[in-house]
């Protein structure tokens, strides 16, 4: 029966997919209207461009094998492309089993701000951010004043009291956030590459912005890894406007404030959580899932230990080893700050959760960004908790 099916079927790719080439020996194939982006080989590659909606599979299966002196079946050809890569909507005619977009796992509860069609006429607005000549000089006068204002207010941040400007820190929280999503949003179009809304969510339960522009895979390395940073580029253009307004009218609040978002934008480029920092090793390295590859490479070096079993490496590999090393040195060592270190955090995280809330609307309490900072540590650690008992029910 599969057999007849192979002879008799005669496939056609969809109008809408695209591959980028990654390396010598992977693509990405990406069908932008269903949102579904693929990481495949050279030979899926060299399989699928041989695909013109005139031969049959085993016509197609025949001409590989003696173009690339290779010995595929027909019968695995068919299952590849009708049962495995049909699901993302390559194939005309197939669209009742094309799988539905799935949100990213890592943010829960998610939503949309400001839709597709509202942020593509936003985006426009702001492309001259990204011609050559206007982005040197933006951002080396943005970082120059930063600089210079970070260096005589760095410890702002120890005396600002959160409660006493709750609804002023957030509003200006959100500008800054919601900008730099737009940043995002704004290289993604400018490089040609489709993008989504912008929507809100929570990250190891923190609430966090995103834009959609899982379309950049379709971009090539250095324009993807301009994306990745141009949100914050972004933020720090309007965090220097407010800097600029903050002592044009002498207002110390939103110095301080301008300065602890400055401070926030670069965290991001931490490389350790799924922050632009992530992304930008995830191009450099061209692995869209860089701790699944991180954590092989891991795997690799025990099996050399234990088993002898040697794999050939190449000089991203290496890269790889040492992302994942730094990783989990950070795990280890959180969970030994939690733990040993400092285990009150866990015990007390109920009561020191309630009284943070308390007295953040009380008007004679004082609560810093310090104090605020100390309830991410046990929030992280049972977030970390819940997804490792969460692994362990799935298997």
């Amino acid at each position: 029966m599969l057999e007849e099916k192979t002879n008799n079927r005669i496939p056609e790719l969809s109008d809408n997919l695209h591959f980028n080439k990654l390396s010598e020996n992977d693509y990405i194939l990406s069908n932008s209207d269903h949102r579904h982006y693929v990481k495949i080989n050279t030979e899926v590659y060299h399989l699928l461009s041989l695909i013109n909606g005139k031969k049959c599979i085993e016509e197609i299966t025949d001409e590989y094998n003696k173009s690339y002196n290779a010995a595929l079946d027909a019968e695995k050809v068919y299952l590849l492309l009708y049962e495995k890569l049909v699901v993302y909507g390559i194939l005309k005619g197939h669209n009742e089993k094309i799988k539905e977009y799935e949100k990213p796992s890592y943010l829960t509860l998610s939503f949309i701000i400001i839709n597709e069609k509202l942020l593509s006429r936003i985006v426009k607005k702001f492309y001259f951010l990204f011609h050559k000549k206007k982005a040197f000089y933006i951002l080396f006068f943005c970082l120059l004043v930063m600089s210079v204002i970070l260096y005589f207010n760095f410890d702002l941040y120890k005396s600002f009291q959160l409660n006493q400007s709750l609804i002023y820190f957030f509003m200006i929280m959100t500008i800054s956030v919601t900008f730099h999503e737009i940043g995002h949003a704004t290289s993604a179009s400018f490089f040609g590459a489709k993008h989504g809304g912008i929507g809100g969510g929570f990250y190891l339960l923190t609430p966090v912005y995103f834009a959609d522009v899982t379309d950049i895979w379709r971009l090539n390395k250095t324009q993807r890894i301009v994306v990745n940073l141009s949100g914050m580029y972004f933020e720090l253009v309007i965090c220097t406007l407010f800097s600029i307004i903050s002592l044009i009218f002498n207002n110390y609040t939103l110095l301080i404030i301008s300065v602890i978002v400055c401070l926030k934008t670069l965290f991001n480029l931490n490389p350790f959580l799924r922050s632009d920092g992530y992304w930008v090793v995830s191009d450099l390295t061209n692995k869209p899932n860089l701790l699944y590859h991180s954590s092989e490479k891991l795997k690799d070096i025990f099996r050399l230990i234990f088993k002898g079993k040697k794999t050939q490496w190449k000089r991203t590999d290496y890269i790889l080893l040492l992302y994942g090393m730094i990783s989990y040195s950070f795990i280890i060592f959180f969970l030994y700050y939690v733990l040993i270190k400092n285990p009150n955090s866990i015990i007390h995280f109920p009561e020191n959760l309630y009284g943070f809330f308390e007295n953040l609307f009380k008007k004679d309490s004082h609560i810093s960004l310090v104090q605020y900072g100390e309830l991410i540590v046990p929030i992280m650690f049972f977030l970390l908790l819940y997804r490792f008992i969460k692994s362990l029910l799935k298997r």
